[in-house]
């Protein structure tokens, strides 16, 4: 759901197409957006040497800009935004980086190729991305083929960082998953966070969308429904990441949406108990458990809410024999598990009820 301030857009930030190194058209992944009701995708296709080989086999000759027309076209008619991105695909360190909102891809791609060495060419890349607004992301810093056994910020890094060429990190990839490391290097730096699926297959073979499976993506606090509303979100770090039945994001951003997921519809205090109904009105569970601060009463210690469930919270008094509810007012303090504000760190959740000021 939307919270009271922003409309919350589900965005997949890290898309290929058959134009580098994907299997599916462009136009497809509007498709399959538009089906799972994903509201924005950024088609990051590698500039790299993927490109020249298309190229060279005489499979393609339009420049590399013409995977998001063709993308863009599609998306105006279905409704789903689509951002013009590029991945700039160098050997580690630095790695692999997203640049978006940009408006040319040959100049970028120029700049990375006329540079034989990994840090220059991505540099070079990087600062002419620059020059067209770009917004950079650092991508899987935990990719298993460039970390196999460590995930590490290298001094490479520190200098594309100070540079002011390094504007978010992808904390959870479709491929690789959540990575705690690189969720506290953005808390640590103040980047923004960014998820997406990296995905290169049709989706229908990534996702097993019979179970309920639902795409890794990006949550943009946006206030208006655009490129420029998506944007602007981006800059000011108003976003969340899913993956896997979690969320990833600032107390800032995680509170408001928890609030507009599971909403409080009723509270009412009874002679010997109190009654609070919640209904969940998102679509992935929302796990809860007691947190401390609520000692003088006692109520379920864990609960998972399904989506869409209405349920009913009775809260007693604190002797588990069944004494009377003697208190006319006390905290309900909630840890919600898979909202998480910083690695291994739930939301806590809670709040003051009375029985003067019950709906």
């Amino acid at each position: 759901p939307d919270t009271d301030k922003y409309q919350v857009l589900t965005g997949d930030m890290h898309i290929h197409t058959i134009f580098s190194d994907g299997n599916v058209w462009p136009t497809t992944r509007v498709e399959e957006a538009y089906a799972e009701g994903v509201e924005v995708i950024c088609i990051t296709d590698h500039l790299d040497h993927r490109h020249k080989r298309l190229v060279n086999n005489g499979d393609f000759t339009r420049d590399r800009n013409y995977s998001y027309d063709v993308a863009a076209k599609r998306g105006e008619a279905l409704g789903v935004i689509v951002i013009k991105g590029a991945e700039i695909s160098r050997g580690m360190p630095p790695g692999h980086f997203n640049t978006l909102f940009i408006s040319d891809v040959e100049p970028i791609a120029q700049a990375s190729d006329a540079q034989e060495d990994h840090q220059k060419g991505m540099l070079a890349g990087l600062a002419k991305a620059k020059k067209q607004d770009a917004f950079n992301v650092w991508n899987h810093p935990h990719w298993s083929s460039q970390a196999p056994n460590v995930t590490k910020w290298f001094p490479e890094h520190t200098k594309l960082f100070k540079q002011g060429l390094m504007d978010a990190i992808e904390i959870y990839n479709g491929g690789d998953g959540y990575s705690p490391e690189a969720h506290q290097w953005a808390i640590d730096r103040n980047l923004t966070l960014i998820g997406g699926t990296d995905t290169h297959s049709p989706m229908a073979l990534e996702l097993d969308f019979n179970a309920g499976e639902l795409r890794p993506c990006t949550l943009i606090f946006a206030k208006e429904r655009s490129v420029k509303g998506v944007e602007e979100a981006l800059w000011a770090r108003r976003t969340a990441v899913y993956g896997d039945g979690m969320l990833y994001g600032s107390e800032e951003v995680l509170m408001p949406l928890f609030k507009a997921s599971l909403e409080m519809t009723k509270v009412k205090f009874h002679k010997t108990s109190c009654e609070v109904v919640f209904e969940n009105r998102s679509n992935i569970p929302i796990i809860l458990r007691k947190a401390p601060g609520s000692e003088e009463v006692h109520y379920k210690r864990f609960r998972i809410v399904q989506p869409h469930e209405k349920f009913t919270m009775w809260i007693n008094g604190s002797d588990w024999h069944g004494a009377p509810l003697k208190v006319n007012e006390f905290n309900l303090s909630l840890f919600v598990e898979n909202f998480v504000t910083a690695p291994g760190k739930p939301l806590e959740f809670r709040v003051k009820l009375s029985r003067e000021q019950q709906q």
